[in-house]
């Protein structure tokens, strides 16, 4: 397949091989993930009623794709570097475009809840490819303000996915329209990627190597915890919701336990999910637990403020995805600005400042009251436009963060590892929200109330998350950078990887 891609891509115009014009497709690549989650948003009240189904499994049609998407990214990232971030794009951009054409046109419910979860499976095979492909056009200074407008795109593309939604539900093919639009661009990049997508390195480890049986455990672990709190918006009191939570969470205990004791003692030649040495990056650890903080809160947000426009206010899917226009035009305006001051200013002290002005926009958007007079205006504006200010300051900085103290070896692992909690964050915040909300409230009273609940989780997501910021984060100096490659590495793979390099 290498040879005869090679043998094409000589002939193939200049211009597609150019690197902007890859990094492009990449970005594009990266907005198609977030538009088939936040295009959905809008789209679980017409589900529920269409369907007939309760508001619990509507909303699977969202976490079905997260909790794939978040568990198949660490994997995928593996999968990447042994057969090259290149081909993984390729084949991914296919199986994604041919996921979400069945999605299109599937008409029942659970089918398409199943299929959903593919067309997850498909989309986290992009994201550290992505990454990687990037991490492998640019260095320096023009890699970390690539990284800034691609780590910028995942909250721009999740606000322009529910006007996109909004707008398939004002026509005949509602929620399946935003399958034929990820279809359609996914399959033409994964063409024009055949072609024009120069060669990435590839590692010497084999497939049959990989960390089966660690991702398996992960996997279940997070489905598991993702079904509990999604069942018990229905009761609590039912043991299909607090037993399944609780076997999910014993489950990831288990599989942090296997990868750190139990997998190179059983099985030498794994090449583990989770290698030991990432948590020994600099920031690492709290960056992942802000992160997933961070995702939560954002996403969560989302969710309630756009249930609040559809089930309180009773307005149409496409007026409650314009009501969301000052968020995104906020992020474009500041992502601009950000690229060409990048670099001078302290990451961790603008990444928390970011994280205590979404606090605060957070703080404004509780107090959303459909009483009061033009409270959109007052509360949801004005709040928009500061978690979106905030939310943007970390979004640019928090992978940049990791990628750049971390060897361009090991990226496309640690960035997928990164991503995996990050997007989990996501599925988490659904299920967490319908569980607040539930399926009982009916009158508009009770939900104001149950989705002001809501509201302070996602207030308490970012609360905790500046804390944390401010304890455990710090900027890392250059020799800092310089001495990660000294790291011990007790993954065999990752030994062979970067002992040339140390």
């Amino acid at each position: 397949m290498l040879e005869f891609r090679e043998k094409y891509r000589a002939g193939t115009p200049l211009f597609l091989q150019n690197k902007w014009v890859i990094f492009f497709m990449v970005t594009l690549s990266t907005m198609l993930d977030l538009l088939s989650v936040s295009s959905l948003l809008v789209s679980t009240k017409f589900i529920h009623q269409h369907y007939h189904v309760s508001p619990a499994v509507a909303s699977w049609t969202l976490s079905a794709y997260a909790v794939t998407f978040s568990g198949f990214i660490a994997f995928q990232g593996r999968v990447g570097d042994i057969i090259g971030h290149d081909i993984q794009f390729i084949l991914n951009s296919i199986f994604f475009a041919i996921a979400s054409l069945i999605c299109a046109l599937v008409d029942n419910i659970y089918v398409y809840i199943v299929f959903r979860a593919i067309q997850g499976i498909g989309a986290a095979g992009l994201v550290p490819s992505n990454y990687a492909i990037t991490a492998n056009l640019f260095q320096g200074k023009q890699l970390n303000i690539t990284l800034v407008f691609l780590n910028s795109v995942l909250g721009i593309s999740a606000a322009l996915g529910m006007l996109i939604g909004g707008a398939f539900l004002t026509t005949g093919v509602n929620q399946h329209g935003i399958g034929y639009v990820t279809c359609a661009i996914s399959l033409i990049l994964g063409i024009i990627a055949f072609f024009s997508f120069p060669q990435i390195t590839r590692s010497k480890d084999k497939l049959k190597n990989l960390d089966y049986l660690g991702s398996i455990i992960l996997i279940s672990g997070l489905l598991l915890i993702i079904v509990g709190f999604t069942e018990g918006g229905e009761s609590w009191k039912s043991p299909k919701s607090y037993v399944i939570l609780i076997i999910g969470f014993i489950l990831v205990l288990c599989f942090f336990i296997f990868e750190n004791y139990l997998a190179l003692r059983f099985f030498p030649d794994t090449h583990l999910l989770i290698p030991p040495m990432v948590w020994k990056i600099p920031n690492f650890t709290p960056l992942v637990v802000i992160s997933i903080l961070n995702f939560s809160g954002y996403f969560g947000n989302m969710f309630v403020n756009t249930s609040y426009s559809l089930n309180i206010d009773g307005v149409s899917p496409l007026v409650a995805a314009v009501r969301y226009l000052p968020f995104i035009v906020t992020m474009l305006v500041v992502t601009f600005f950000l690229a060409l001051s990048y670099g001078k200013v302290s990451e961790k002290w603008i990444s928390t400042l970011g994280f205590l002005i979404g606090t605060g926009g957070l703080v404004v958007l509780s107090r959303m009251n459909y009483r009061i007079d033009n409270y959109y205006w007052k509360f949801s504006f004005t709040g928009q436009i500061a978690l979106a200010l905030g939310s943007c300051l970390y979004f640019v900085h928090y992978l940049n963060m990791i990628i750049t103290a971390t060897p361009l070896e090991v990226q496309g692992i640690v960035s997928g590892i990164a991503q995996t909690f990050a997007q989990f964050g996501i599925a988490l915040s659904f299920a967490v929200i319908t569980s607040i909300v539930g399926d009982r409230a009916t009158e508009k009273e009770s939900l104001h109330q149950k989705y002001q609940y809501g509201s302070y989780f996602c207030l308490a997501c970012y609360a905790l998350g500046t804390l944390l910021l401010l304890l455990f984060v710090r900027d890392v100096k250059e020799e800092e950078k310089i001495d990660i490659h000294a790291i011990k590495y007790d993954d065999k793979s990752l030994k062979e990887e970067i002992a040339p390099n140390v």
